[in-house]
């Protein structure tokens, strides 16, 4: 079939006169190519009275060459995996879209596909003339509108034409005939089957289906929940295949109703099953592989469709996902489009450590605000252990909402486990308290509370102005007098001369505002920050809060404090917390991949061993007995106990409640560093007669966890510096033991700083004066602060000669260390022996008191010691 079009100019209108003479009409023929072209073109131009529309050339020009269908790359979701590359832990996208292979796609949806959209596609050159010829008529005559556009022009038309040729307002018909001439381009250079294969592929992935679909694949995942193609029915591949012609008007979910059984179901006749059942008529005639039958198509026009509905987008990473995406705009550049870029990112989450973490904080912060009835199914469905489940149960009515947990590998920064707050998709039971989409771990700025010490010291040891052995008074002092600020521990007990070890071990506050006066606000914040703590506020926050800061008053985020800790786990080297290991292109090509960690040198290795030497006796009934009743951890055999350096921390009000510890490395060098939080969303304080602290909340959430995840684990031990030295020292006034000395002990250094070394730092008999024919407790000259802190020290002395429980004028009490009954002697004072000097520890007994006092009970039967919390009863306040 040949077509004529002459154009005729007649007062200012376009009049086409068309003669048409059929030579051969065959479904399969085609043209010579310069003579299509020719053809369409000039037909293409009668309809819009171009007249003279210059040459082919000339419509040519500014097209980019056809064989730039190669270089196309469709806009695909960057998707984040875990560890091991296998589970999705979730995508960023702008179009919902899964790209396809030829391979992978089904005949049925070929069929489909060409017998909605182009019946000639297999024969066609790129053109359906025959179509085209009709339309030109049809829009001649004004009876339609037709467009008449192949598969091919489709494609041309989404991704192979200027953007100025297909912007809003530019020339239709101008577009059409560039789309028409690119269209056959394509196919001349895209010959044959391989052309076909090729086109059809490019078409199917590009496509917009309507709903957020583009792209067949997310089409059926949308639309019908099938992720492999080949489980679709002809039925819905035919209904599929019908959407792109009307995406909105022909969205199947725009007809669809619940039946009785809570299917959403397309009602019958609506337009998008009338355009699947034309398309399935022409399957009958028209497929070149799957021609259904009579049967088969009756079947299909009867099958009902039923939707998947929409589903909520699904972040099994929740927050952890999140701060990928930043760490891979950190390190793919601003300009990276992570929702089109098609990236493929694994991860450093160990999924097995995710689950474990959200179940714990699930049962820790959820399950104590739901009915007794759900938390116990909630128990017994998650395998909660009956010997875990009391402390959950006493965390009902704590006014406690949420938590947040971090593990990482110290030795490389790898996180392992990031829940941002528990339940991320829990939005059923979201409230100001309890946000599930907040990130508190790396987002939330939370005060550390006494969880921030062991920074606190590790600057000391590190700038060696202290020791493990150094002595600091826990005496409750009025430290600025201009501010009325006098801190207390929480049981507002006062234990006298009291070695660091111990002051850390057992947190007592008053010995740590002392420990910053002898290391410094600056020193301490530096520090700080090579261990990759942020302030809130930044490092001025920390300065203007003054001694204050010893106590943890200064907010920091959750992610960086377990970082700092790995830090001191990790011998003071920093390995900066990472989250992506590798980086794919859509091409599966490396992009990226993670550097060999070397780390950064923030304290010395002395100074981190001895941190980790102390909080490790925190896990060790020996040394600790009242925080390792709830830390402690047991080997594989459940005998052995497992090495573990921890601290806890509480805040004022217990608004903020923490617990941070780690392992020893194992074997194979990961070393697990794991931080836990618990509060709420809103950081209100909770409303409780009496709050939770970390010992009854966060700690056993922290053992929790750390049981489950290690239970396998071999056992092993905390590596010894080489840095460091045992020395035998004076048990209450460190130092050199001398004629004061009633007890001794031994006592890591940093090597040179040993009592007796050159650069020792612990004076020798600090706490004692000779008098009265012997040696006295004198903790006046023991205070090495400011002279205005003298007056309550002596006022504390002369309590203490009333023996424990003599209450002062900031309204705290004298009291013994935990298992001890003396406070190193008899105290100065008048030579006259009083009753508080007969107490058998002042005559030097080893290992001889049989048990705690608070001087509240008879001597034989002391009561109970009252377990410290880690704050201040008051608010502290900034010294500026």
């Amino acid at each position: 079939m040949t077509v004529t079009t002459r154009i005729v100019h007649r007062r200012g209108t376009l009049q086409r006169r068309t003669r048409r003479r059929v030579e051969n009409r065959t479904a399969g023929w085609q043209l010579p190519t310069l003579g299509v072209i020719a053809l369409v073109v000039v037909g293409a131009v009668g309809l819009t009275g171009l007249v003279g529309a210059s040459t082919i050339a000339a419509m040519s020009a500014g097209l980019p060459p056809p064989t730039d269908l190669d270089k196309l790359g469709f806009d695909q979701p960057t998707i984040v995996y875990d560890r091991d590359g296998k589970v999705e832990l979730g995508r960023f996208e702008d179009e919902r879209r899964r790209v396809l292979a030829y391979d992978s796609i089904p005949k049925t949806i070929l069929d489909a596909t060409t017998s909605a959209e182009d019946r000639t596609f297999w024969q066609n050159a790129g053109v359906d003339v025959p179509a085209l010829v009709s339309a030109v008529a049809e829009n001649a005559s004004g009876t339609s509108d037709r467009g008449a556009s192949t598969i091919t022009q489709q494609l041309v038309r989404a991704r192979l034409l200027p953007e100025d040729v297909v912007q809003a307002g530019a020339d239709r018909y101008v577009r059409k005939v560039k789309e028409i001439i690119q269209a056959l381009r394509v196919n001349e250079a895209y010959p044959g089957e391989a052309g076909k294969e090729r086109v059809i592929t490019a078409y199917l992935n590009e496509i917009f289906y309507g709903h957020g679909a583009y792209g067949i694949a997310a089409a059926a995942e949308i639309y019908f929940g099938v992720h492999d193609l080949s489980k679709l029915t002809i039925g819905q591949a035919a209904l599929l295949a019908g959407l792109p012609k009307s995406p909105t008007t022909l969205d199947p979910y725009r007809y669809a109703k619940r039946d009785k059984k809570g299917r959403l179901v397309v009602a019958p006749g609506s337009p998008p099953l009338v355009r699947r059942d034309w398309v399935l008529g022409g399957m009958a005639g028209t497929a070149r592989w799957s021609k259904p039958d009579t049967a088969a198509l009756e079947a299909a026009y009867k099958e009902p469709v039923i939707l998947a509905g929409d589903r909520p987008v699904r972040i099994p990473g929740g927050q952890f996902t999140w701060q990928v995406k930043r760490q891979l705009q950190e390190i793919l550049g601003p300009n990276a489009d992570l929702e089109r870029g098609g990236y493929r990112v694994t991860s450093t989450l160990d999924w097995r450590a995710q689950r474990i973490a959200e179940k714990w904080l699930a049962a820790a912060a959820i399950t104590p605000n739901t009915s007794r009835r759900a938390a116990e199914r909630f128990y017994s469905r998650m395998r909660i252990p009956a010997a875990e489940r009391s402390w959950i149960r006493d965390l009902r009515g704590k006014d406690l909402h949420n938590a947040a947990l971090v593990a990482l590998d110290y030795r490389t920064g790898d996180v392992l486990a990031y829940v941002g707050s528990a339940g991320y998709a829990r939005d059923d039971i979201a409230s100001a308290k309890f946000e599930p989409k907040y990130d508190v771990a790396g987002d939330g700025s939370r005060q550390p509370g006494s969880a921030w010490k062991p920074i606190l010291y590790a600057s000391a040891f590190d700038a060696k102005r202290l020791t493990p052995g150094s002595l600091l008074l826990d005496v409750t002092t009025e430290f600025d007098r201009s501010q009325d600020w006098a801190p207390r521990d929480a049981d507002q007990l006062e234990r006298g001369p009291v070695l660091v070890r111990k002051a850390l071990q057992y947190s007592l506050n008053i010995p740590a505002i002392r420990a910053l006066q002898r290391v410094g606000n600056e020193r301490v914040a530096a520090t700080a920050e090579r261990m990759g703590i942020r302030f809130a506020g930044g490092r001025q926050a920390f300065l203007q809060a003054g001694l204050a800061g010893a106590l943890g008053t200064v907010e920091v985020r959750p992610l960086d404090l377990a970082s700092a800790y790995g830090t001191i786990a990790n011998g003071g080297v920093r390995q900066a917390p990472r989250m992506v290991q590798e980086i794919r292109g859509p091409d599966g090509k490396v992009v990226w991949e993670a550097p060999k960690p070397e780390g950064t040198r923030a304290i010395s290795p002395g100074a981190a061993y001895q941190v980790t030497d102390i909080l490790a006796g925190n896990t060790d009934p020996s040394q600790n007995d009242i925080w390792a009743a709830k830390t402690e951890l047991r080997g594989p055999d459940g005998k052995r106990r497992r090495p573990a350096a921890v601290k806890t921390g509480t805040t004022n009000d217990a608004r903020d409640l923490g617990t941070y510890g780690f392992l020893p490395p194992r074997k194979d060098g990961v070393g697990l560093v794991v931080g836990v939080w618990m509060g709420n969303s809103d950081h209100s304080y909770p409303r409780a007669a009496k709050p939770a602290t970390s010992l009854t909340a966060a700690a056993p959430l922290w053992r929790a966890f750390m049981r489950e995840y290690t239970k396998k684990w071999p056992v092993t031990s905390f590596r010894r510096s080489k840095d460091v030295v045992q020395t035998t020292i004076d048990k209450w006034s460190g130092g050199r033991p001398g004629p004061w000395t009633r007890q001794t002990i031994k006592e890591w250094f940093i090597r040179g700083t040993q009592p007796g070394a050159a650069h020792a730092i612990d004076r020798p008999g600090l706490l004692y004066r000779a008098s009265c024919g012997g040696w006295r407790v004198d903790p006046v000259q023991a205070e090495l602060g400011p002279t205005s802190w003298q007056a309550d020290v002596a006022d504390w002395l002369r309590r203490a000669h009333g023996g424990p429980g003599v209450r002062g004028r900031l309204d705290s009490a004298t009291a013994y260390f935990w298992h001890e009954r003396s406070w190193g002697g008899p105290l100065a004072g008048s030579c006259v022996v009083r009753g508080a000097d007969h107490h058998r520890g002042d005559r030097g007994g080893h290992g001889r008191d049989k048990g705690p006092g608070n001087g509240h009970g008879k001597k034989d039967r002391p009561p109970k010691p009252i377990a410290p919390s880690p704050t201040p009863a008051p608010t502290p306040a900034p010294t500026g």
